[in-house]
């Protein structure tokens, strides 16, 4: 199957399910799916943000009342990896609703709206661009000081509130949400929105309008409107039940596994909800030296060959034969190499290894030579920071099928799956997403996931057989650590 037709080939199907599924064992072009990304030389970091890692910090979160005179507003400290379903049972406390009615949040960005739905409002039949808040977390919507989302509730009387990030805090010795300060009493349930609470207000400092003593009966005479106490607050959200499900846990940890979860049901991939504990997804990355020396060991001694100046191509741009006979005799590939050639062309690994650089972002071509770019010479010398770089860049692909396929066999090597279970777990989640080949309808996930299972074999993380199709070897133990990582970032 050409390059040029992969995209054509591949479709989403609707209800109907596949029954089997081809593991496709013939090369392709590794990797040469993956947009180019821009020279690292000419970007640049954004500290301001959360965006680009997804490192747990605390967020001081402003919450107003809309439309109340005189306002009411509560500041609250959150996890930042807490979902929106859990940031509303947050709010319902710190505001001092009792959580009676259907809510909502939504978020605008470049001029649309996100909706992020309960359950409940999904089912019903939700607009186009809704998603479940249940697959959310905070630090997705919220994701630099200043940004805004609203938050609605009881659509009756239309409650709406305004949530600002004030600051991200790196000290996370105390992850509990805290309510920070505040001002004014939450409105009684149920008192007809901000309009007819205003009303209300009047008519409570007016105890000689005729509807005073209507009034008090409904909302209480314990009720004052002035009165807020953080003590009790913060008693309040102490109750919480933090516990979460695996699920709830996994969304939480590694949002690319989330939106998997948005277009699958957890009852019709039981194989794939049966490694997500395996994963062990709440471990954070402890790599050490030696693990990444070894791991990294082709990219980084590719990056100390061609140096500060660089290495000179053929006029057709390949590398040239000394440096495919060097790559032949230093790298160890666990297997023998097939023939004497010394030519690229004779040789996938070798073209792997280049490319992978490549879309890493660690070298760049200029006048027939191959140049390192700041990063790849930063991390030459560096296997700790070559190992989160590029487990950052996982999944590879620019097509949603090519990361769903890519992010199932993270799961898989994460997991310790057996090649059945994978299997298995490939053709149930493949059905219920729906992808399907136009020529056979079989949807091949392994061929689909051919850049992100290609860099996999090429650092050696499914062991030296499977890179050479001849089966299925142990992986070393450290795949499993570096699968995690990717998918945490």
């Amino acid at each position: 199957m050409g390059e040029g037709s992969r995209d054509a080939c591949v479709r989403r199907i609707g209800p109907a399910r596949v029954d089997h599924m081809s593991m496709r064992t013939g090369r392709v072009r590794h990797l040469s799916v993956v947009p180019d990304m821009p020279d690292p030389d000419e970007s640049s970091d954004d500290d301001a943000t959360m965006a680009t890692g997804r490192g747990l910090v605390n967020l001081v979160l402003h919450v107003t009342m809309d439309h109340t005179r005189p306002q009411i507003w509560r500041r609250v400290r959150v996890r930042s990896d807490l979902l929106l379903s859990e940031l509303h049972s947050v709010l319902q406390r710190a505001l001092g609703w009792e959580d009676r009615h259907m809510h909502a949040f939504s978020v605008r960005t470049g001029g649309a709206t996100r909706r992020f739905e309960m359950a409940e409002g999904l089912d019903d039949g939700p607009d186009d661009e809704a998603v479940s808040e249940e697959r959310v977390r905070i630090d997705e919507v919220l994701t630099s000081r200043g940004s805004v989302m609203a938050y609605e509730y009881d659509f009756g009387d239309g409650w709406t509130h305004t949530v600002v990030l004030e600051q991200i805090e790196s000290d996370i010795d105390d992850l509990r949400s805290i309510c920070l300060d505040g001002a004014r009493a939450c409105p009684p349930e149920d008192c007809g929105g901000p309009s007819h609470y205003s009303q209300g207000l009047e008519i409570a400092a007016d105890p000689a309008d005729p509807e005073f003593a209507a009034l008090l009966r409904r909302w209480g005479p314990e009720f004052d409107p002035a009165r807020f106490d953080a003590d009790v607050v913060n008693r309040a959200l102490h109750s919480l039940d933090t516990g979460r499900s695996i699920l709830a846990e996994t969304v939480a940890t590694a949002p690319a596994v989330g939106k998997l979860f948005d277009r699958v049901r957890p009852t019709e991939v039981p194989s794939l909800m049966a490694l997500l504990p395996r994963c062990e997804l709440t471990i954070e990355s402890s790599v050490d030296l030696p693990v990444a020396e070894i791991a990294m060991a082709k990219l980084t001694w590719f990056l100390e060959r061609i140096g500060d100046d660089g290495v000179a191509l053929t006029d057709a741009g390949y590398l040239k034969p000394a440096l495919v006979a060097a790559i032949r005799d230093e790298l160890d590939w666990g297997l023998g190499w097939v023939g004497t050639s010394n030519r690229e062309i004779d040789h996938h690994q070798v073209t792997d290894l280049r490319e992978a650089v490549r879309h890493l972002g660690l070298t760049r071509t200029s006048k027939g030579r191959l140049l390192r770019t700041r990063l790849g010479a930063r991390l030459a010398g560096d296997p700790i920071g070559m190992w989160r770089h590029a487990a950052s860049r996982l999944p590879l692909g620019k097509e949603t099928y090519e990361t769903d396929a890519a992010t199932l066999f993270l799961i898989s090597l994460a997991a310790s799956a057996s090649a059945t279970h994978r299997n298995e777990m490939l053709v149930q989640t493949v059905a219920e997403l729906g992808w399907a080949s136009e020529d056979s309808g079989v949807f091949d996930a392994q061929f689909a996931a051919q850049a992100t299972v290609s860099f996999l074999d090429l650092i050696g993380a499914h062991g030296p057989r499977f890179y050479f199709r001849e089966g299925v070897s142990d992986s070393p133990s450290w795949s499993r650590r570096f699968a995690r990582d990717a998918l945490l970032t």
